[in-house]
C-alpha cells in the first residue's frame, strides 16, 4: 500500500491465485450442481412453505442488491463533483459493484420454481406489481454498471491493445472526453443505484399485512444500509487486492474512507433505527418500560446482532481518530458493519413470516407433504431453517460474484491511467498485452 506512483507490472495468476481460482470454480459447479437438483425435484428440497415464501435467496438479493447500489453510489459520487480524490478506488468500486448485481440477480432464479416462465416478465408484466419494477431495474442497473465500467477503462484497454477496448484508441484527447462522459454516467448511476434499492425496499414497505414492514422508511433505511454494506465491502476488497494483486490503494484514502463509513453507521444505526422502532414500540403500549424495551432491546437475538455487532462496535473502531489511522481497525470495522447488514436483513425476512395471519388451531396449511400421524401439515407458528441445497446455491452464487471480481482485477486496468508507467502506456505489446488479455498490437 503507496500514497505514491507504483511502478507495476501485469502478471499472471500465481499458485495462490490459481488455488483461489480452483475453489471458486469447485463452489460454483457445486452450486449449479445443487440447483439442478432442485429443479429436478422442486421447492419441495428448500426449507420454503406456504408460511415462509421468501427465505434464504431473497434475504441475500436484498443484500447483494443494497452492496452493489451502495458501491455505485460511493464510486459515483466523487465523479459526480468532479472530484478526483477516489479516482484510485472507482473503478474498483463499479466492478465490486457489477459483480453484487450479477449474484442479486442470479439469486431470482432459483427462488423461482417454474424459471422458465421468466419469459413471461417481459410477454405479460403486471405494472401494478412492484416485483415486476424490480425486476426491471436489475437488468437495467446491471446493463449499465458494465457499460460505466467499460467507460472507466477503456482507455488503459486500448493502451495495452486488448479487443475488450472495441476499437477505442488511447489519445489525450479521448481520456478529456471520457473524464466528461464519466460525469454523466456518474448522473445516471446515482438515481439509478437509489432507485435500485429504493424500489427493493418497497416491496417489503408495500406489505399492509405485515406491520414490521409496512412503513415509509423502509426505502431510506435500505439505502442507508446500502451505503454502510457498499463502502464497507470496497474498504475491504481494496484492501485484500492491495495485498494480493498489482492493485495499489494510496495508504492514506484508507481513515478516510472509515471516517465516512462510521458517519453512515451512525446516521444508519442511531438515528434511522431509532426513528423506524420508536413509532412500533410507541403504539404497542404507552407504558414507559414497554416503549423503551421495545425501542432498545428488541424482540430477537439477531436485533443485538444487527445494532451491536453492525452498529456499536464498527463505531467504536472508527470513531478514535488514532485507531481509525490503523488500516486492520477500518478493515475490522468495515466487516463487523457487513455482518450487521447480514443480520438486519436475517432479522427482517426471517422474523418477518414469524408472526401468522391466522393463529387460531389449525392454523395454516405449509403446504409440505404429511409425513406422520398427528396435523404436522398444519401450523400456527412459522419456523424456517435452510437447507443444504439453499446453502449451496447461495455459496455457489457468491463465489461466482468472487470469480468475477479476481477475473477483472487480472485482465481489466482498475488503477486510472496517471498510475501506469510510460512503459505500459506507449508499449502495450509483448507479454504485457497478452497478459492483460488483449492483443500483440495496439488498437486502432
Amino acid at each position: 500500500m503507496s500514497s505514491e506512483t507504483p511502478e507495476r507490472t501485469i502478471e499472471g495468476f500465481g499458485t495462490l491465485g490459481k488455488a483461489w481460482l480452483a475453489i471458486l470454480g469447485v463452489l460454483v459447479i457445486a452450486g449449479f450442481g445443487a440447483w439442478v437438483y432442485q429443479l429436478m425435484e422442486g421447492l419441495v428440497v428448500t426449507g420454503m412453505n406456504n408460511v415462509f415464501a421468501w427465505a434464504l435467496y431473497i434475504m441475500l438479493f436484498v443484500f447483494f442488491v443494497g452492496l452493489s447500489a451502495g458501491g455505485l453510489i460511493i464510486s459515483s459520487v466523487p465523479k459526480f463533483f468532479h472530484s478526483d480524490r477516489y479516482d484510485s478506488i472507482a473503478a474498483l468500486g463499479v466492478l465490486v459493484s457489477f459483480a453484487c448485481i450479477v449474484v442479486a440477480g442470479l439469486l431470482v432464479v432459483p427462488d423461482i420454481g417454474r424459471p422458465e416462465r421468466l419469459y413471461q416478465f417481459f410477454t405479460s408484466p403486471d405494472f401494478r406489481s412492484p416485483m415486476v419494477w424490480d425486476f426491471a431495474i436489475v437488468i437495467v442497473y446491471g446493463v449499465f454498471t458494465a457499460g460505466y465500467l467499460w467507460l472507466l477503462t477503456r482507455r488503459d484497454l486500448a493502451a495495452r491493445g486488448s479487443r475488450l477496448a472495441f476499437g477505442v484508441s488511447d489519445t489525450e484527447a479521448g481520456r478529456e472526453r471520457d473524464k466528461r462522459l464519466s460525469f454523466w454516467a456518474a448522473a445516471i448511476a446515482i438515481p439509478l443505484a437509489i432507485a435500485l434499492h429504493s424500489i427493493t425496499g418497497w416491496i417489503f414497505a408495500l406489505q399492509i399485512g405485515r406491520g414490521d414492514w409496512f412503513s415509509p422508511l423502509v426505502a431510506p433505511m435500505f439505502i442507508m444500509k446500502a451505503l454502510v454494506s457498499g463502502l464497507a465491502l470496497m474498504i475491504v476488497t481494496a484492501v485484500l487486492a492491495d495485498r494480493y494483486t498489482n492493485f495499489e490503494l494510496p495508504r492514506e484514502r484508507v481513515p478516510e474512507l472509515g471516517k465516512i463509513l462510521g458517519v453512515f453507521v451512525a446516521v444508519h444505526i442511531v438515528y434511522l433505527l431509532g426513528a423506524e422502532r420508536l413509532p412500533h414500540a410507541w403504539a404497542a403500549n404507552f407504558e414507559f418500560w414497554a416503549i423503551t424495551s421495545g425501542f432498545l432491546i428488541g424482540e430477537t437475538a439477531y436485533f443485538w446482532l444487527w445494532t451491536v455487532v453492525g452498529g456499536v462496535l464498527p463505531l467504536a473502531l472508527l470513531v478514535v481518530p488514532s485507531v481509525r489511522q490503523r488500516v486492520g481497525a477500518v478493515v475490522a470495522a468495515s466487516v463487523l458493519a457487513i455482518t450487521g447488514i447480514l443480520f438486519e436483513g436475517i432479522n427482517l425476512v426471517f422474523v418477518g413470516y414469524d408472526e401468522l395471519y391466522i393463529d387460531a388451531a389449525p392454523g395454516v396449511t405449509t403446504g409440505r407433504g404429511y409425513v406422520g400421524t398427528g396435523s404436522d401439515i398444519w401450523t400456527t407458528v412459522g419456523a424456517y431453517t435452510p437447507t443444504v441445497v439453499e446453502l449451496l446455491i447461495s455459496i455457489g452464487l457468491i463465489a461466482l460474484g468472487a470469480l468475477i471480481v479476481t477475473v477483472g482485477l487480472r485482465f481489466l486496468p482498475i488503477q486510472p491511467g496517471e498510475m501506469l508507467t510510460r512503459t505500459e502506456r506507449e508499449t502495450p505489446s509483448g507479454d504485457a498485452a497478452v497478459a492483460n488479455g488483449g492483443t500483440d498490437s495496439k488498437a486502432d
